[in-house]
């Protein structure tokens, strides 16, 4: 009898259908941005296999169509301040969801950028399901709020209010980083239990045969990302590799991924045209072979003025590679996690000597054969692999819709 009703209950649990979920992402690979569209992006292929297979609606930048993907423009077009472009598109969603019947049991959606969200939430209370919204950054609690005076107003009068009505809607929210999970906790209080922790990740199928630093007559630096994005300045890495050269030491820098014109002027300027060399944006797992070959990798972070601490995303891919960082970074999160996980960390003061300095003892490692690299992937480390975190998410998903009801 025991036998029969545990066959039972798994051909009832194999037998069950696939959930869907409405994935809303601005941002989606392949993109503009580099690193904007990748947490979406590897949450949408791994979920079919925890049993929720996306429906993905993006930003049309001109890519190839591609299955399971629904793209369209903002009325507002990319060239238009990044602020004004997602209020178009999410003007433009609007229409799009009225127009379209999507049979789904959830809505997830991914800001920054914000206006989408609002849509998002007036389209799942329409639809009676579950809304999950995940901020791979603060609203409100951006600790940098960079931009226009105009934007500067925003946040202190109008975002605000936008920011509670969404929580009001939302049955979960998603924070990237502990200090952010913290912070809203404390700034919501009635919605503290609809609030999680999913930090960003590394795709392990990215290092499964990757190169590892070869012999070089230098030593190998490498930045993936780019500058002049906020207040992430170059300033003082070209600085302190300058003064890295007055002391005679044979260090290279490689930059990956497009750069601004006045980033590539301060480099000319600098006079450290042979000393850097500046590549282009490149697919992830070629990105990923980039860092691993590398002697050292390069972590840039402005300062922050909130409690809130950006990490970022390529922290957990420069963990992974299991080179030493260099982390030019302010106390917080990004720095924490460094501290827990890296298999070697020189943690720079934000100067041109501090940096030059930090680089000298990497250089004089290197030098004796001492620059070693992690063998092996631990089990702390290995909680932040793409698929384990999409499992994650997918009983997250599993909870709230069992708790609601489902469409089927």
């Amino acid at each position: 009898m025991r036998a029969s009703y545990c066959r039972s209950v798994r051909l009832m649990v194999c037998s069950m259908p696939d959930r869907h979920v409405l994935m809303i992402a601005y941002d989606f690979p392949p993109g503009r941005g580099i690193g904007a569209g990748l947490r979406s992006g590897f949450f949408a292929q791994y979920l079919p296999k925890s049993g929720w297979l996306p429906q993905v609606i993006s930003l049309d930048e001109g890519q190839t169509a591609s299955a399971g993907v629904v793209r369209f423009a903002s009325p507002t077009p990319w060239h238009s301040p990044y602020e004004m472009t997602p209020y178009g598109w999410a003007h433009a969603l609007s229409r799009h969801l009225r127009a379209r019947n999507y049979p789904v049991d959830l809505v997830y959606v991914s800001c920054p950028p914000y206006p989408q969200a609002l849509t998002a939430a007036s389209f799942a209370r329409a639809k009676g399901i579950p809304l999950v919204v995940d901020f791979r950054d603060a609203w409100t609690l951006d600790p940098y709020q960079e931009g226009s005076r105009l934007k500067r107003v925003l946040y202190r009068y109008l975002f605000p209010s936008l920011e509670k009505r969404l929580l009001d809607r939302t049955d979960l929210l998603i924070l990237n980083t502990p200090s952010s999970l913290e912070a809203y906790r404390e700034r919501y209080p009635q919605h503290a239990d609809g609030m999680v922790w999913l930090p960003n990740g590394y795709d392990e199928t990215a290092f499964a045969s990757v190169p590892r630093p070869t012999a070089r007559d230098n030593m190998q630096l490498l930045y993936a990302g780019r500058f002049g994005i906020g207040a992430r300045s170059p300033d003082n890495l070209l600085q302190g590799l300058a003064r890295v050269r007055e002391r005679g030491l044979d260090v290279r820098l490689r930059v990956l991924g497009d750069q601004r014109e006045d980033t590539l002027r301060r480099i000319e300027q600098a006079q450290l045209d042979q000393m850097i060399e500046v590549l282009p944006q490149a697919p992830y797992s070629e990105a990923v072979a980039q860092m691993c070959s590398a002697d050292a990798l390069v972590l840039v972070q402005a300062p922050a003025r909130a409690p809130v601490q950006a990490v970022a995303g390529k922290t957990f891919d420069y963990l992974r590679a299991g080179r030493p960082v260099l982390a030019i970074a302010p106390p917080g999160d990004n720095v924490d996690l460094l501290k827990r996980h890296a298999h070697r960390l020189e943690h720079a003061q934000d100067t041109p000597d501090g940096i030059a300095d930090a680089i000298h003892r990497l250089y004089d490692d290197w030098k004796d054969g001492r620059l070693d690299s992690a063998s092996d992937v631990s089990d702390q480390l290995a909680r932040f692999d793409r698929r384990y975190l999409t499992q994650q998410l997918a009983k997250h998903f599993d909870r709230l819709v069992e708790a609601k009801g489902s469409l089927w």
